[in-house]
């Protein structure tokens, strides 16, 4: 069957909305197997995820299989004191660089249990001085090993962490580019017939969040499947929970007359398996002698939000002929996407709306993301706020502050009658990147007004988010500012 990928390429083979995904989460780690065959066995790649229980397998075999080799090539000397170098440190250091100080050290302590053994299996060496040096100095060599792997291990894990929230924030990018791209597409085709169409669409569908009407599991599903209706001509749709899994025969929200959903239609396996749009009247999608698939559905578009997790099937069941166009179940799917990132979000970006109504709904959703980054990972994010007077020169700065937005922060706005504040939300950033920020700020101001915070009467503020009670937070530092909400 025929599938359309809401990204604005040629029409994708069966298979092609899940084959990028499957290729970027292997790139990592596959990239230095390519140049170096023996990476993965040296240095695989995800051992943050191993379990305690294998790695503590992997270093007691290994550590009592380089044992019994030793004693196998010099009896007399099993750790092969004699040789003039600690060969017998080589394997603790290698599993201290791996798995850290305590992989290190339980090989470490493996190797001094082992001697203790042979000195007691050794009649001969009943009166063996015990080597305190040879030992002393391989454990402080373990120590200092298994320092630096915890210290890049943590880093590791924190860059993968600071990677995946960028390939989400890159995808949700690229989904609102699309869509303005295709809206402008739309626009001139349609602004005689229906001149505010897109426009509409695109208001209700950022309003969602702060919809109280809808009490099933997705919120402001009957609103979404209105606008969608209404922007790509669906004449009978449903949308059905997908959750894991498990789709949902009983639809939440219906356009037209509700009907119960067919899993074995060859429409609905296909989308749940490719995780793209599906219709029947592609090329591929009908049979060897060109007859029409067996289906009743126009047309199937799963929701997926950015990171990759099922949210919602829409199933179309009747729309006009003219409408299955490509550039129009595009549209449809984009405006599933971006529903589907709302929908992921809602709960808190709804609370802060609702707590701050003067809040721009793009800063909501990324102050809702990076609190729940926060609370699932620990990575920290800051807000920054610069305080300006009403004056016409504060206005000038203000206004200059705002066109110096970093392509990943977001701002909030906020104009009193006594001052104008510019709050800037800085994602992954702790106290050295705010402090950067605010320096190259100064520096900017200086060089084009002559000025600095200081001379100008600018106070700064900032503060780290919190994940216990976030909008107790917020509200907090607005009065800081004295510009409350």
């Amino acid at each position: 069957m025929g599938t359309v990928d809401g990204k604005p390429q040629a029409s994708p083979k069966p298979g092609g909305a899940a084959r990028p995904r499957r290729q970027r989460a292997a790139q990592s780690g596959q990239s230095v197997s390519r140049d170096m065959p023996w990476a993965r066995v040296i240095a695989p790649s995800g051992i943050s995820g191993r379990r305690a229980a294998f790695i503590a397998m992997e270093v007691a075999v290994a550590t009592v299989l380089m044992a019994g080799v030793c004693w196998f090539v010099d009896p007399a000397d099993p750790l092969l004191l004699r040789t003039g170098f600690g060969w017998v440190w080589l394997l603790p250091v290698v599993f201290a660089l791996r798995y850290g100080t305590l992989a290190g050290m339980a090989s470490a302590l493996m190797l001094l249990l082992a001697w203790y053994v042979s000195d007691a299996a050794g009649p001969s060496r009943a009166h063996a001085v015990f080597p305190g040096s040879f030992f002393f100095g391989g454990f402080v060599l373990t120590l200092l090993c298994g320092q630096f792997g915890d210290i890049w291990i943590g880093r590791q894990r924190q860059a993968r962490i600071a990677n995946d929230y960028l390939a989400e924030r890159l995808s949700i990018l690229t989904k609102n580019q699309f869509l303005l791209r295709l809206s402008h597409e739309r626009l001139e085709q349609d602004v005689l017939a229906r001149p505010a169409t897109l426009r509409d669409s695109l208001a209700r569908l950022r309003t969602l969040a702060l919809n109280d009407e809808d009490e099933g599991p997705l919120i402001g599903a009957a609103r979404f499947l209105k606008t969608a209706a209404q922007a790509c001509q669906l004449e009978t749709a449903s949308l059905f929970v997908w959750n894991g899994n498990t789709v949902q025969t009983t639809p939440v929200a219906s356009v037209g007359d509700p009907f119960t959903l067919d899993l074995a239609d060859p429409l609905v396996a296909e989308a749940r398996e490719t995780l793209a749009l599906t219709h029947p009247e592609s090329s591929t999608a009908s049979g060897a002698a060109g007859a029409e698939t067996n289906t009743r559905y126009r047309a199937v578009a799963p929701l997926v939000d950015a990171g990759g997790r099922h949210v919602a099937l829409l199933v179309v069941e009747r729309m006009p002929f003219l409408a299955m166009t490509r550039d129009n179940l595009q549209f449809l799917l984009v405006l599933g996407g971006y529903y589907a990132d709302s929908v992921r979000h809602a709960e808190i970006s709804r609370s802060v709306l609702q707590a701050f109504p003067r809040c721009p709904y793009d800063f909501a959703l990324d102050y809702a993301r990076l609190v729940r980054l926060l609370r699932d990972t620990g990575v920290e994010s800051s807000l920054v706020a610069l305080v300006f007077d009403a004056s016409e020169f504060g206005v000038s700065l203000h206004e200059h502050v705002l066109r110096l937005r970093r392509s990943l922060d977001a701002q909030w706005p906020i104009v009193t009658p006594t001052q104008r504040v510019v709050l800037t939300l800085m994602p992954l950033s702790g106290e050295s990147a705010v402090a950067g920020y605010l320096l190259r700020i100064e520096e900017n101001l200086r060089a084009q007004f002559g000025t600095d915070f200081e001379s100008a009467g600018v106070a700064t503020h900032s503060m780290r988010l919190s994940a216990d009670s976030p909008i107790d937070a917020l509200h907090q530092f607005l009065r800081l500012c004295h510009a409350d909400a």
